[in-house]
């Protein structure tokens, strides 16, 4: 803490040296409203800043929500679909099975008619023709 200034140097301040104390008195407490002024505006823009880049990452984190919900729902109707498809699969697959044996009896069939039919014209030949060395 400074010394108390002698009396005959307040005297002096006193009586003509008053308008440079107080002008020094003020200097400060302009530069303390100075640099309050700034540390406010500085705080100020710093909210700012950081005011944006939360709504910057409010409207990404939204869009992303919507992104998701969007995603979930299209999954979503696609299992409905894989699950409504499972039953006409099933059915699909019993048609395969019917047709395969559908298949196998025709072809059965077809060898059988293609057996019938040289017989035939075995049979015919032999009872027109009369070959010597058959019966």
């Amino acid at each position: 803490m400074p010394a108390a200034p002698s009396p005959p140097t307040r005297r002096k301040n006193n009586a003509g040296g008053a308008t440079a104390p107080a002008a020094d008195r003020r200097q400060p407490q302009q530069q303390d409203a100075s640099s309050a002024t700034h540390q406010a505006q500085s705080i100020t823009t710093s909210l700012l800043r950081t005011k944006n880049l939360m709504s910057q990452e409010l409207d990404r984190m939204s869009t992303l929500n919507t992104t998701i919900h969007d995603d979930g729902a299209l999954l979503h109707d696609a299992k409905e679909e894989h699950e409504g498809m499972g039953g006409t699969m099933k059915g699909a697959r019993k048609m395969m099975g019917r047709l395969g044996r559908q298949d196998v009896r025709d072809a059965i069939v077809l060898r059988c008619a293609i057996i019938f039919y040289w017989v035939v014209v075995a049979y015919v030949l032999w009872s027109r023709i009369k070959v010597p060395f058959l019966p």
